[in-house]
């Protein structure tokens, strides 16, 4: 399994391997209440496989349906990248980078921002399963990536200064 919260070096290594499950975190979602007990459950507790009728738009997921007691009907709202929706055929879709502009699907979860870019590397067929975390948790996973860009800007900034002194 991989685990969530790695660095991108650490991940570009690991992730997308054969038979390998990819770990991503997620926060409750603003519909997360109205779903049984048992779905929200299944929802963390399960694998979910990335169907091939996955895209840029959204990932779609196959696993345990996760069925509302009773007919939900929303009205449109917008969406982001990451919101992850449960359309009446209870089989989760991940909005991705292209996400829909507007749904009307009840929203179970939201991956979290320091995660998506690692979602959107897993290949097709790839297994995942979903961390519950909070807020505050999840804006706290964002300081590694933080911490890494830097120290990329910087690597960056230290290459260049040194060829250009050497072109001079």
């Amino acid at each position: 399994m991989v685990e969530a919260g790695v660095t991108p070096p650490h991940a570009i290594l690991s992730d997308g391997q054969p038979g390998g499950e990819l770990s991503v975190r997620a926060i409750p979602g603003a519909d997360f209440e109205t779903f049984p007990e048992a779905a929200r459950r299944a929802f963390f507790e399960s694998d979910w496989k990335i169907t091939s009728q996955s895209d840029r738009t959204g990932y779609r997921l196959k696993g345990e349906p996760l069925l509302l007691d009773e007919h939900m009907e929303l009205r449109s709202y917008g969406l982001v990248a990451g919101i992850v929706q449960v359309p009446p055929s209870g089989q989760p879709i991940v909005q991705m980078a292209d996400a829909n502009t507007a749904g009307g699907y009840p929203r179970l979860a939201g991956v979290i921002e320091a995660d998506l870019w690692r979602l959107a590397q897993a290949p097709l067929g790839s297994r995942l399963r979903f961390i519950q975390i909070d807020y505050p948790d999840a804006v706290a996973a964002l300081r590694p990536m933080a911490d890494y860009l830097a120290d990329v800007r910087h690597t960056i900034r230290t290459i260049r200064g040194a060829l250009l002194r050497r072109a001079t």
